[in-house]
């Protein structure tokens, strides 16, 4: 009688097994054939069998408004350095868009500045933005990053407005006292931007989807150049700050509503598409409570100091076209609104070009190693952004110069999917860090190249633009020695967390649900590391079910064999 008990309930656990056997298959195969749809990102079918429907990935969405901030945020950058030409310029009125001395005197700011007050107006701002910065990477690491990210933007955004009043009522010292707060708000910028991504990109999509996002802030000088010259030529310079800080301002609101700092707080991403994140990104975006940054090996380790030198670099060029690259080709005659739309066709090329690498990147990646990747690509596009400045000294004429930096772009463009994607081969878990801390050093270049190019352009003559030229060549061949020799795409040994502590992982108050899979490490002393998986409500309850139904047959079994013992 027990035996055929056992045997029926037997039976229903076998059937409960072959069910669930069933059920798991299928999910299996729902996901696969879902996995089609949530890697092209067309649509999302609905769990029934009902026809499609049109789903956009949310990843995707946050990563073009993230590229659409950065783009922002860079336009209004170029504000300043397309005013400074009227303030510079011996015959400024020759400049805008009527040549009568009064009708002018609206488009014109009327202070009168040098190269070199120039030049530390540009490099207040950024000393302004290194003094947040490094606190920036840590702050990312306690505050939601989407919220840093948007209010970085804001914050900016309202001191733009607040430029034209101050350079006409307060006077320079306060124009400079601006720019330096205005700096210290973007100084969060970058940290908050990879530790979003860091939630928002996996391994496989992580070069396109992060170079998409840095190409934003490279085609920030193709709106802001040509709108600026535009409006300061026909209607007036003040409206350019105006203008650009008023789209700042929508931009934040549409953030607000469309971004969410992590896939598990979005309230609207499908099981799909978060399923698939999950995955692809394992225990790298869990936080611990316990866990330290390991500051020490970071700060001293080869590979990043070399991230440090290659960023200096960036910085060095791309300030530089960024504030002085109008003022430039102002020598050879142009007006402001045609130096306006010159200065952007390099940056239309780098643009172009940066889309091109990101795919390149990955296409190499399934041949070679990270490592021959970011050397290869990092080491070609910096040798021949210097190729391109030693060239440029022969330059003469606005056509070649325009040309010959729209090579140099292009090749400085190729780099990005090498160096500036490398904080994430190093570390996922502290990308937020390493760009905290090598976009640190690299503001010392965004500093001095304003400074440096001020002194010696102070002639106002095409000479003292030779010589920041050689400068520029020799910091990038020295930038790309370095990374080809210390340089590393290898995730590094304090990347992971250390084995003799045991790690608790932080909850999360806002998640709408946990990430699915996490590792709890306990102490070395006891040379034990359990893995464990989060599972959902319902697969517990069928393994609730099925301890209960043992155990119960236990008992039974137990009660039987006393009974027949008596």
């Amino acid at each position: 009688m027990v035996i055929k008990k056992l045997d029926s309930k037997t039976m229903d656990i076998n059937s409960m097994d072959k069910k669930d056997m069933n059920e798991d298959s299928d999910d299996e195969d729902r996901a696969e054939m879902l996995s089609k749809h949530i890697m092209c990102g067309k649509c999302r079918p609905c769990r029934r069998s009902c026809p499609t429907v049109c789903y956009v990935p949310k990843r995707f969405i946050v990563t073009i408004l993230t590229g659409i901030g950065m783009m922002l945020v860079y336009a209004m950058r170029t504000n300043l350095a397309v005013t400074v030409i009227l303030i510079l310029d011996f015959a400024p009125h020759t400049k805008v868009g009527t040549t009568q001395a009064m009708e002018a005197v609206w488009h014109l700011p009327t202070v009168q500045w040098d190269t070199r007050e120039i030049g530390f107006l540009h490099a207040v701002f950024y000393i302004g933005y290194i003094i947040t910065h490094i606190p920036g990477g840590y702050l990312t690491t306690i505050w939601a990053s989407h919220r840093i990210f948007g209010g970085c933007i804001l914050f900016s955004a309202v001191m733009n407005l607040l430029l034209p009043v101050f350079v006409e009522e307060v006077g320079y010292v306060g124009t400079c006292c601006l720019r330096g707060i205005q700096g210290m708000g973007e100084g969060l910028l970058y940290p908050a931007c990879y530790g979003l991504l860091r939630h928002w990109s996996t391994t496989k999509e992580r070069g396109r989807l992060v170079s998409a996002v840095l190409t934003g802030s490279y085609a920030g000088a193709i709106i802001g150049f040509p709108m600026a010259g535009f409006i300061t030529h026909y209607i007036g310079w003040q409206y350019v700050y105006y203008v650009c800080g008023g789209v700042c301002i929508v931009w934040y609101f549409s953030w607000l509503c469309l971004v969410y700092e992590k896939p598990s707080h979005h309230t609207s991403i499908s099981d799909e598409e978060y399923n698939y994140l999950c995955d692809a990104q394992g225990s790298d975006v869990i936080d611990y409570v316990n866990l330290k940054i390991p500051w020490a090996q970071i700060l001293t380790s080869l590979p990043v100091i070399a991230l440090c030198i290659c960023h200096f670099a960036r910085n060095w060029i791309f300030v530089f076209m960024l504030t002085n690259e109008p003022y430039y080709l102002n020598n050879f005659g142009f007006s402001i609104a045609e130096s306006g739309s010159y200065s952007s066709i390099p940056h239309i090329v780098k643009v172009l070009v940066a889309f091109g690498s990101g795919y390149m990147a990955d296409l190499l990646l399934l041949r070679c190693s990270p490592t021959v990747v970011r050397k290869l690509l990092t080491g070609i596009g910096f040798s021949i952004v210097a190729l391109s400045f030693f060239i440029l000294t022969f330059c003469k004429t606005g056509v070649s110069a325009i040309l010959v930096l729209c090579i140099a772009a292009g090749f400085f463009a190729v780099s990005i999917s090498g160096w500036q994607i490398n904080h994430y081969d190093l570390s996922a878990r502290y990308a937020g860090i390493l760009v905290s801390v090598t976009s640190a050093f690299g503001t010392l270049g965004a500093i001095a190249v304003p400074l440096v190019t001020g002194e010696l352009t102070k002639d106002r003559t095409l000479d003292g633009w030779d010589d920041i030229f050689y400068v520029t060549m020799a910091i990038f061949l020295f930038s790309a020695l370095v990374f080809v020799i210390f340089g590393s795409g290898n995730e590094q040994p304090w990347a992971k967390p250390p084995s003799n502590i045991e790690l608790v992982q932080k909850i999360d108050p806002l998640a709408r649900k946990p990430y699915r899979t996490f590792v709890q490490q306990k102490s070395a002393d006891t040379k034990d590391i359990l893995q464990a998986e989060s599972i959902d409500g319902k697969a517990q309850q069928k393994n609730d079910k099925i301890h209960e139904l043992v155990d119960r047959l236990t008992e039974q079994l137990s009660a039987e064999e006393i009974k027949k013992d008596s």
